[in-house]
């Protein structure tokens, strides 16, 4: 079976707080906010270890772009795809030093890199069963996508306190919010449209999303842990439902790689990408309108003007 079956908490995170429901959002944002100032600068070393790798790939990758003028040119594509999977690896083991972070408060910055190194790749592989799901409930017209949200919003906690791994780490998280969707619902929507808005804020909105993801995941970390204490162990999916659920993952993995070729098979990479500035041209002449010509008088010959008189006296005779 994947995972371990049994739905409590690890011995080194220790236990879950008890509690008698789920607490408010003044409440959950109080407590967020002190672990936030408390771990403020394991945080920090987090960002500076993941993201500095992640600029340098995207540097590397945008050098390579720009230097080979062919956007399907074989060696730009290998490249590239190095440099994502790469940035990817490293961004899953940025949020899996976070998730410990924040779920074992009082593991200290270099024990806690460890583990999240060690833990790689079963976030990689969560992640990537979370993003595909996610993906399969968007494409059914979005209100199934965020329903699908809500349900698997505690799985990486789940993870990093139960050790269960992969779909069943899913769905205990969806057997936590099970009977309590709207409650569960109300409280994330608070954080999640803040963290939303913010990247809109002209100039300063990449840099307030990154200050504030922290606060969002400790957030839904308090979220879990009330739930935990009020569920207990909950029971474990079947057989059956891993594969139907499985079924569903490789669908929305389907569409996404379908999006992707089809993103990229009819983009202009090069301008969507690099978005280099149009070459300045000097505005052409206006075209000028040729004066009409004036037609010349014709000019009297000499025999003419002598004969107007003869005709004259002709028709007097």
């Amino acid at each position: 079976m994947e995972g371990k079956s049994e739905g409590k908490a690890s011995p080194e995170s220790g236990p879950i707080r008890k509690s008698r429901g789920i607490s408010g959002i003044g409440e959950l944002a109080g407590r967020s906010w002190r672990l936030y100032r408390k771990r403020f600068h394991v945080f920090s070393l987090i960002y500076i270890f993941y993201i500095t790798p992640v600029m340098l790939i995207s540097v590397l990758c945008y050098s390579v772009w720009k230097t080979f003028p062919h956007p399907v040119n074989p060696l730009v594509i290998a490249w590239i795809t190095a440099g994502v999977i790469m940035a990817l690896l490293v961004s899953f083991w940025g949020q899996a030093a976070f998730i410990y972070a924040i779920s074992e408060p009082g593991l200290p910055a270099k024990p806690l890199f460890q583990k999240a190194a060690h833990m790689l790749w079963k976030f990689t592989w969560l992640y990537l069963l979370f993003m595909a799901l996610t993906v399969a409930g968007l494409a059914l017209f979005v209100v199934p996508g965020i329903v699908l949200m809500v349900w698997f919003a505690f799985s990486f906690f789940i993870l990093a306190r139960e050790g269960q791994t992969g779909m069943n780490a899913l769905l205990s998280s969806r057997e936590y919010v099970r009977g309590l969707w709207w409650p569960v619902f109300s409280r994330l929507f608070a954080v999640w449209a803040p963290a939303y808005l913010l990247g809109y804020v002209p100039g300063a909105g990449p840099l307030l999303s990154l200050l504030f993801m922290p606060f969002l995941m400790a957030y839904t970390y308090y979220v879990y842990e009330d739930l935990a204490s009020m569920k207990g162990a909950v029971r474990q999916p079947s057989d059956r439902q891993r594969k139907g659920w499985s079924v569903l993952a490789a669908a929305g993995a389907i569409v996404a790689v379908v999006a992707v070729v089809y993103t990229l098979k009819n983009a202009d990479l090069k301008k969507a990408f690099l978005q280099e500035p149009a070459k300045k041209t000097a505005p052409a002449p206006k075209a000028t309108v040729a004066p009409k010509a004036t037609v010349a008088p014709k000019a009297q010959t000499k025999g003419q003007g002598d004969a107007l008189p003869n005709i004259n006296l002709l028709r007097k005779i």
